[in-house]
């Protein structure tokens, strides 16, 4: 009886999905605490990779005793996952203790080099100060407020045409 319990625990972790996107999400959360940001670049589009990129930059100065602790209390715990579109999901999460100032991401469908489908997360610099749509709506407002103000441009161009 116990052989069958432990054939079927083995079955069932063998079986599971490691490219689901809560999966890939799971996969690149832990990887990014470690920071072992090689590792989380392959579950990410090269869109993702120049904020990795920075992160690494400054995890070298992170001691190595630092790293393990914080991976080793890490515990991530996915809460929903939405869809967006045929190719893309949004995944919540949260993480104890909070380590990061977003609680979810976007995960992309792609093609590998094989021709099979993975999930893989998708985010921006854009995506961490609240995505386009509110870095627009900032910068609109900031221009609303000087027009209010009545200013001016304050660019001027030179007079070319010689007084005629």
């Amino acid at each position: 009886m116990r052989l069958l319990a432990l054939f079927c625990v083995f079955f069932w972790v063998g079986c599971k999905n490691t490219n689901s996107p809560q999966s890939v999400t799971e996969k690149f959360l832990s990887s990014f605490s470690r920071m072992d940001f090689e590792t989380a670049k392959t579950l990410s589009t090269k869109n993702t990779w120049d904020m990795l990129e920075i992160m690494s930059a400054f995890a070298k100065e992170v001691p190595d005793e630092h790293k393990e602790k914080i991976s080793e209390q890490l515990k991530i715990r996915i809460t929903g996952t939405q869809k967006e579109t045929d190719s893309t999901v949004i995944v919540s999460y949260t993480t104890d203790p909070k380590f990061l100032p977003f609680n979810k991401l976007r995960l992309l469908k792609q093609k590998d080099a094989d021709g099979r489908e993975r999930w893989k997360v998708d985010f921006s610099s854009l995506d961490i100060i609240g995505g386009d749509e509110l870095f627009i709506e900032e910068e609109q407002h900031a221009v609303d407020i000087e027009m209010e103000r009545g200013a001016t441009d304050t660019v001027a161009l030179p007079d070319m045409s010689g007084g005629r």
